[in-house]
């Protein structure tokens, strides 16, 4: 079965991208899947194959997201600001970007637009992923 994009899509959403820690999504080449490796937990099945380490939509410990998210809200009023800043300070951004309804600080239209900042992400970075997938 050929990768789906909606496979690709959640390999790179979850993928940590942290080979010697909580591990790395690749994609086989030679085996056409997607698999996960990491230091305690490796997979060795594929090490003599052609493979490609993923892209990663918010890298182990980078807080690409937690900045992105701090640019988007610089739309929003000082007040809706001065309250995220206020939530991030005691639960962090990972968690003022989730719903309120998960344990987050937004509302389900602020959720929805962030979603849409977020999913346009992960498109970049699955048409990336596809165009590597596909070199030989």
């Amino acid at each position: 079965m050929p990768v789906t994009d909606r496979m690709l899509i959640g390999a790179i959403a979850a993928n940590p991208a942290d080979p010697n820690g909580a591990g790395e999504y690749r994609y086989c080449r030679t085996c056409a899947l997607i698999f996960i490796t990491a230091l305690k937990r490796p997979d060795t099945s594929h090490d003599a194959h052609n493979w490609l380490a993923l892209p990663a939509l918010n890298p182990d410990g980078s807080q690409i997201l937690a900045r992105a998210f701090k640019r988007f809200i610089l739309g929003w009023t000082p007040e809706r600001q001065a309250e995220l800043a206020k939530f991030a300070e005691r639960r962090g951004w990972d968690m003022a970007m989730e719903l309120r309804y998960g344990g987050g600080a937004l509302n389900d239209a602020e959720a929805s637009e962030w979603q849409e900042i977020v999913n346009g992400r992960l498109e970049q970075l699955k048409n990336q992923a596809r165009q590597e997938i596909e070199k030989s």
